[in-house]
């Protein structure tokens, strides 16, 4: 495609306004949620973690709620829930995003003693989210223009963030030994901390590791080509969905799983959402 079709196309509209706005809001609910059940443990980081103050005037603003935080914890929670209950209220706009960011951000520093994989996912897309609205429209047709570019370009980022975490993962397990022989789910089975105690006894049979580790490296090599493709995008999220479900189960990493469910809605088009309210239409016309 020619340069200058291609960003004839980028801005020509803002793609799947509804399917982004919708994602957009969920990822405000898992915040909200995140931090009601993190809300105990943080009582007891701040209680034994000083925040200080960052040098710059932009740090100390950035992170005034976490050094606040570590002597008023229940008044900056109460106020981060309060903001994240009107952000999912209003219209999606880039006020609710930048503020959205700036309470994951403050959430991540007062958490970073237990942070995963999963915190770290949430804080970039969170990030990417302030280029994800698209209220107010800007006067100008020409920063119109930039402005749906930039939408645009954001959402695709962040798709490919996505599947990077799959094709890394994939490629990892696929040149790596002890995956290839299934011998990795072995070695997970001694986790006992991490491991479900019905999950364990099925991994001391070898044949299992075996069908377990090659199911894994194929799905997480599959959902780098599949998710793209109009017919097998919804069957590779839907056996996505299956997959962390399962992960959650067996191994206990629920925050991780929620993330990475979540991240698949930026794959829905608007399209999907009018189907799913096709039988309600149906019945209201009844």
């Amino acid at each position: 495609m020619h340069p200058d079709n291609l960003i004839t196309k980028l801005s020509a509209d803002f793609h799947q306004r509804k399917a982004v706005t919708i994602f957009c809001k969920t990822l405000l609910c898992f915040t909200l949620f995140k931090i009601i059940f993190l809300w105990k443990i943080c009582i007891t980081i701040v209680a034994y973690q000083h925040f200080s103050w960052p040098r710059s005037w932009v740090g100390k603003i950035i992170f005034l709620p976490s050094v606040l935080a570590g002597d008023h914890l229940h008044i900056v929670y109460s106020a981060f829930l309060v903001l994240l209950i009107v952000g999912i209220i209003v219209p999606w706009n880039y006020f609710s995003a930048i503020l959205h960011f700036w309470i994951v951000a403050n959430l991540y520093r007062i958490t970073l003693p237990i942070t995963s994989g999963a915190d770290q996912v949430h804080f970039m897309i969170s990030l990417a989210m302030i280029g994800m609205a698209a209220t107010p429209r800007a006067c100008n047709a020409r920063w119109q223009a930039l402005q749906v570019i930039v939408y645009n370009v954001t959402v695709f980022t962040v798709q490919c963030i996505i599947v990077s975490i799959y094709l890394l993962s994939g490629w990892d397990k696929l040149i790596t030994p002890s995956w290839r022989t299934g011998e990795a789910f072995r070695m997970i089975a001694n986790l006992q901390y991490m491991i479900h105690p019905v999950v364990q006894p099925l991994l001391n049979n070898s044949t299992v590791n075996f069908i377990l580790a090659w199911t894994t490296i194929v799905f997480e090599l599959a959902f780098v080509m599949m998710v793209w493709f109009r017919k097998t995008r919804l069957p590779i999220l839907g056996i996505g969905i299956l997959f962390h479900l399962i992960i959650a189960v067996a191994l206990n990493l629920y925050g991780f799983s929620l993330i990475m469910i979540l991240s698949y809605m930026i794959f829905l088009k608007d399209e999907d959402y009018e189907n799913i309210l096709v039988p309600f239409k149906r019945t209201s016309r009844k």
